[in-house]
């Protein structure tokens, strides 16, 4: 395979990487290099993962990508990163492990999905200590906000009539569990426009809220839990 255009934290950190001296021997990393890798690591795997959420939501908004991007650094800073950046306070020889791992599969395997997933999936595993990889999407995916992203995307590009996408968005702005994406979806996917549309000009579609509440109480809770670990 020809060598692939790099993704501009992975180009920043070849860059770091062929300042240092070429060795078998991990170098000894002083507190800039080593503090410069650690957060260009930190924002390749959370561009992964925007990547990945984009993807499999048909997100192509820009503006919302960087709404995407800021809820998921304000999700992931103080526990996922966290773990990691107590690691590198122990070792800090293993952001250049990392790194150099990063920037040897993307050389070649950039556009090969398999091999990038396979490669932050490891990463996860051996250096933020999160085994089940599924665990940690579930909760990302799953959060009130992320929801509300996905789900404005959505709107955007399936509800056509002014009024009821600024209702919609009002709705979702106001929403502090993450139900309304639940209550509408079913009728977007469905193309159900107009049923839509009439469950939120008369109210209705609270009564649906409500019911949706309560049968997401475990998802709920079980969100409020990982948030306290």
């Amino acid at each position: 395979m020809e060598p692939q255009k790099l993704n501009p934290y992975t180009q920043a950190m070849k860059n770091c990487l062929m300042q240092l001296q070429e060795s078998n021997v991990v170098p000894e990393l002083d507190e800039t290099n080593s503090q410069f890798l650690a957060n260009m690591i930190q924002g390749r795997f959370l561009q992964y993962l925007i990547t990945m959420i984009c993807d499999a939501s048909d997100i192509s908004d820009k503006e919302l990508e960087k709404q995407l991007s800021m809820v998921l650094m304000n999700i992931l800073s103080d526990k996922f990163f966290a773990v990691f950046r107590e690691k590198v306070k122990k070792r800090p020889e293993i952001v250049y492990m990392i790194a150099k791992r990063i920037t040897s599969i993307e050389a070649v395997y950039a556009k090969h999905k398999p091999r990038i997933d396979a490669l932050f999936r490891g990463i996860s595993r051996h250096y933020f200590e999160y085994q089940n990889f599924k665990i940690i999407v579930r909760w990302i995916t799953t959060n009130p906000e992320v929801e509300k992203i996905v789900f404005l995307s959505r709107i955007q590009k399936k509800v056509k009539d002014a009024s009821l996408l600024k209702t919609l968005i009002y709705i979702l702005q106001n929403d502090k569990l993450g139900i309304a994406p639940t209550v509408f979806n079913r009728y977007l996917i469905k193309n159900k426009i107009d049923r839509l549309n009439s469950l939120v000009k008369t109210g209705d579609w609270k009564i649906e809220a409500a019911y949706v509440q309560q049968q997401l109480s475990g998802m709920i809770n079980w969100r409020q839990y990982v948030e306290k670990i």
